[in-house]
């Protein structure tokens, strides 16, 4: 009985965490107000808009509101009575806490505008990678899996969580590039960036194929249409490059879904 009444603390207090992460968050990532703040926000946009691996911004909208919305029923359904004794939901207890209290330390670091503030959110974004991969292993979210609902679809929401970390990744190390001034001509910026999308896209399938998980690969795909939108008009060379790559990602998800549906 004891137990039991400590694992529903255990479970609130998670909860808690991953709600005050995801508001937390947002309150420090919205857009500000103010004619100092707007300025700020004109300077971050400028930093933001210099590396050639960041998406239009609509696709982090879109990618963040889908993530945030998954996870926050899947913090509700891992905290209710029936799911106590659930094992899966045991096991990702702390990484569930690691993940959102990372989250709300990237939104403090990427609320401000100056050098050490963006380097440090470009490092937090790559350590919450391994953090994802942890809580989705630990959730045992795989295409095989024989989980019940809504577990098996609440799951799929941490799958692009996960996917959309690796795409992040990339982005914060092209970031770092940036600040510690390998990149200090355009020219250097566009070979980077050519470099780094098919490395990119290959460690999208990476983790993907190491997690079994064809969902994951979803929010690298937005990613690389994204930077194609971005690009179009700029550097037409890594928008039709992009374009390809989103194209390539995109048929090896539906080569995985088929599988999976004959399988099935």
């Amino acid at each position: 009985m004891e137990t039991m009444k400590n694992r529903k603390i255990e479970r609130y207090t998670t909860a808690a965490i991953v709600i005050g992460g995801i508001i937390g968050t947002w309150f420090l990532s919205r857009p500000k107000k103010g004619i100092v703040k707007t300025r700020l926000d004109r300077i971050q946009q400028k930093k933001i808009d210099r590396n050639l691996m960041t998406p239009a911004n609509a696709t982090f909208g879109i990618v963040w509101s889908v993530i945030y919305a998954g996870t926050l029923a899947l913090a509700v359904h891992q905290a209710l009575p029936s799911q106590l004794s659930n094992p899966r939901y045991q096991k990702a207890q702390w990484w569930f806490r690691i993940n959102y209290i990372m989250t709300m330390v990237f939104g403090y670091f990427f609320s401000k505008s100056d050098k050490k503030s963006r380097i440090a959110a470009a490092v937090t974004t790559i350590g919450m990678l391994p953090a994802a991969i942890g809580l989705h292993r630990s959730l045992e979210i795989d295409e095989n899996a024989d989980l019940s609902e809504p577990e098996k679809t609440l799951g799929k929401f941490i799958s692009i969580y996960a996917g959309w970390l690796t795409a992040a990744s990339a982005v914060s190390a092209t970031t770092l590039a940036h600040e510690f001034g390998y990149l200090r001509k355009n020219t250097d910026t566009k070979q980077w960036t050519s470099a780094l999308l098919p490395v990119a896209s290959g460690a999208g399938v990476l983790v993907s194929r190491q997690l079994n998980d064809p969902v994951s690969l979803l929010p690298v795909a937005a990613a690389l249409a994204g930077i194609a939108v971005k690009q179009k008009d700029k550097n037409r060379e890594i928008s039709l490059l992009a374009a390809g790559l989103a194209a390539s990602v995109a048929g090896l998800i539906l080569n995985d879904f088929n599988k999976q549906h004959q399988l099935n």
